[in-house]
């Protein structure tokens, strides 16, 4: 495991540094790039990312940025893909992500799928245009023993390609479908025993702000999740380190009412912030770029690449887990947990798979008696800021009567 130092980190200057990796989340990378590693972007969790660092490649993860436009995206994308896909593809397409040397686009969501198949049409019909290399991760979420068995197989051949990529051990020197082996067993299991650290360290987090008064934000915490994406892990461990061990200052951690963020996955904290700067204390989350990313180790005990399968099988959190009923109770069990006042539910207006699982959600917190508002159908580029303040602040006022 990496070794790190903490001792000359302040809280405030970690929270400074996780802030600045968010908001040039590619420039660890670009930098790595530099001393000649080999660099490996990934979109979601829903990627094996353990697989990538015991490559020796240094991992990247891709997301949306809502406050860019997207002229070159919209030449190829029609009116129905979502804001997080369009910024995507706008920000491979602009050359902002050149020092990739492969992408990994994982079949966690249709609209993921689709944007793997045009960025292989855009190469072959517009070749000058800076497309990375790109893999696809069938990832596939239902609880079947098949689907374990299957993505094995597709971990396994993910791991052939990325040892192919990169000086990995256990790569022969020789070339041809030969090259393509498995990556070293030892090397595999130090990157799920890192990753699992990372885990534990972002749950001693999760579980400040969890505390009767939270000393710990959900904007900090959100930070954290998406700053692992965006540097290397040791530096990001000293990081979340230095957090956990020193109380925050009063101002950081809010001591309002306790409120759960649900529904649409936030490629920044300006929702978060949003909340919190009406005094309410976000505890808990339920979507796919919050805690529920955390939550669940990899078995360090079972054959490394058995155990990734079933990680990424049954415990990443994705718009197509199966059975729906594991995700509600899941949700059921994190208000109970976390203490919730109240739940505000995120739409993304081209969400079309709320509408199912809604009905069942709003029984589970009606018959709890807490109070929620629904932000339907919200605008990834151009939010009303204005209406969602409104709308939190309206919460806020029912849950204090």
């Amino acid at each position: 495991m990496n070794t790190h130092r903490t001792t000359e980190i302040s809280p405030a200057d970690a929270r400074a540094a996780l802030r600045a990796a968010c908001a040039d989340p590619y420039a660890s990378a670009r930098a790595a790039r530099a001393a000649g590693r080999k660099v490996v972007g990934y979109i979601s969790h829903s990627v094996p990312v353990e697989l990538i660092e015991a490559a020796g490649c240094f991992p990247v993860m891709l997301s949306g940025d809502p406050t860019q436009p997207t002229e070159l995206a919209d030449r190829f994308l029609d009116d129905d893909f979502d804001g997080a896909t369009r910024s995507l593809l706008q920000q491979l397409l602009a050359g902002q992500c050149d020092f990739l040397d492969l992408l990994i686009v994982p079949r966690a969501s249709n609209e993921l799928l689709h944007l793997y198949y045009f960025l292989l049409e855009i190469a072959r019909i517009e070749p000058s245009l800076p497309v990375p290399r790109v893999e696809l991760f069938d990832v596939l979420n239902t609880p079947f023993h098949s689907t374990g068995v299957y993505l094995q197989g597709r971990i396994t051949a993910l791991a052939a390609t990325l040892a192919s990529l990169a000086d990995a051990p256990g790569r022969p020197a020789s070339d041809g479908a030969e090259s393509a082996a498995a990556l070293d067993a030892a090397a595999l299991r130090a990157a799920v025993s890192s990753s699992n650290a990372t885990r534990r360290r972002l749950q001693t987090l999760n579980a400040l702000r969890r505390q009767s008064e939270p000393c710990f934000s959900g904007s900090d915490m959100l930070l954290a999740i998406r700053a692992g994406g965006a540097m290397d892990l040791a530096t990001h461990a000293g990081l979340l380190d230095a957090l956990a061990g020193a109380a925050p200052e009063p101002a950081v951690a809010p001591q309002g009412p306790r409120l759960m963020i649900k529904g649409a996955a936030h490629d920044n904290t300006a929702f978060y912030d949003l909340v919190e700067a009406q005094g309410a204390a976000i505890v808990a989350d339920d979507h796919f770029s919050g805690e529920r990313v955390f939550e669940k180790m990899i078995s360090e005990d079972a054959d490394p690449v058995t155990a990734l399968a079933e990680h990424y099988q049954l415990n990443v959190p994705t718009i197509r887990s199966y059975p729906q009923a594991r995700q509600d109770q899941r949700f059921e069990e994190l208000l109970e947990e976390a203490k919730v006042q109240g739940v505000i539910i995120l739409h993304d207006e081209f969400d079309d798979t709320m509408g199912w699982d809604w009905p069942a959600q709003k029984r589970i917190l009606e018959d709890r008696g807490i109070p929620y508002v629904m932000l339907d159908r919200q605008s990834y580029h151009r939010p009303d800021r204005e209406a969602q303040q409104a709308a939190v602040a309206n919460l806020i006022a029912r849950i204090a009567k």
